[in-house]
C-alpha cells in the first residue's frame, strides 16, 4: 500500500554459540546490510534462561538412548524474549526433519520480514518446544550437522540477498540459479581469449537477444545435464521445449 512503511528484516537466532552467528554474518552481503541497517539480528543464548547454576540446558533423554537432549524451560524462555524484542515473530526450528529449503521458501521467509530461528544442539530439543512455540521446521538438505547455525546462517543469507537494495545489482537475484527453475547460464570475463579457452562468439558481439536466448539454452543445458529433476517440475514455454529438443539433439550427436 502506498506510504505504508516497510518493516526491517529481522532475525533473531537462539543459539548456544551467538558468536558464531554473529561472526560469520559480519561479512560480505549480509555484514553490509546490517550496516546500513537493512538487516537486524539479534542472538539469544538458552543458558542465559536456565536456573542451572552452571548454565546447563541439556539433560539424558528419558526413554534412555545416546547423547544428551535440549531442554524445554531455558529454550521456551528464549524464544518468548525473543518474540517481545522483535515484536511478534515467525518461529522456525532447523532440523533434517522439516520441509526442505530452497529458493521458493527463501521468498516466503522473506514476506515474514521478522524470524526467529531455533538452533538445536546434540540430540535434538524437547518437543514440548515444538508442541508450544514453532512454526514451521526447516531442513536445509538430507544429512546431518552437528548444530542448527549453519543451516541457520544458510538461511539468514538465502533470505537476506532477496530484501531490496542488498545486493549492488538489482538483477543479481532474479538471474541467480532456482530463481526461476533452472541453473545459472555459465559467466565469463575478461580476457575474451586465453591458455585455458575461449568466451563464446555470441557473449562478445552485443546482440542482447541472442546473448538472452543463448543464456537461457544454456540454463536448459545445464539444468538437463546437472539437474534433470528441476526440469520434470518446470512448466515450459514454447520457446524451452524448441531448444530442449535442440540441447537432447546436440548431446545425442
Amino acid at each position: 500500500m502506498f506510504g505504508q512503511k516497510i518493516i526491517d528484516m529481522r532475525f533473531d537466532v537462539v543459539t548456544l554459540f551467538p558468536d558464531l552467528i554473529k561472526d560469520a554474518l559480519d561479512h560480505g552481503i549480509t555484514g553490509r546490510a546490517m550496516k546500513e541497517n537493512q538487516l537486524t539480528l539479534k542472538t539469544w543464548n538458552p543458558r542465559d534462561f536456565t536456573n542451572n547454576k552452571t548454565g546447563r540446558v541439556d539433560d539424558k533423554p528419558y526413554g534412555g538412548g545416546p547423547g544428551m537432549v535440549m531442554e524445554s524451560e531455558p529454550l521456551i524462555k528464549a524464544i518468548k524474549k525473543a518474540k517481545q524484542s522483535s515484536n511478534s515473530s515467525h518461529v522456525v526450528y532447523l532440523s533434517p526433519q522439516g520441509q526442505k529449503f530452497n529458493q521458493k521458501r527463501a521468498e516466503e521467509f522473506l514476506q515474514h520480514r521478522k524470524i526467529i530461528l531455533l538452533s538445536g544442539r546434540y540430540e535434538g530439543i524437547d518437543e514440548r518446544v515444538i508442541e508450544s512455540e514453532v512454526d514451521e521446521i526447516c531442513s536445509v538438505g538430507d544429512f546431518v550437522v552437528s548444530g542448527g547455525e549453519i543451516p541457520a546462517l544458510l538461511v539468514i543469507d538465502a533470505v537476506c540477498r532477496l530484501e531490496k537494495g542488498v545486493l549492488g545489482d538489482p538483477d543479481s537475484a532474479s538471474q541467480d540459479s532456482f530463481s526461476d527453475g533452472l541453473l545459472e547460464f555459465p559467466q565469463y570475463t575478461r580476457p575474451d581469449s586465453n591458455e585455458f579457452g575461449e568466451v563464446p562468439d555470441v557473449l562478445l558481439g552485443g546482440n542482447h537477444s541472442e546473448i538472452a536466448k543463448w543464456r537461457l539454452k544454456e540454463s536448459l543445458r545445464r539444468t538437463f545435464k546437472l539437474r534433470p529433476d528441476l526440469l520434470k517440475k518446470k512448466v515450459l514455454t514454447n520457446q524451452e521445449k524448441v531448444l530442449i529438443s535442440e540441447i537432447k539433439s546436440e548431446e545425442n550427436s
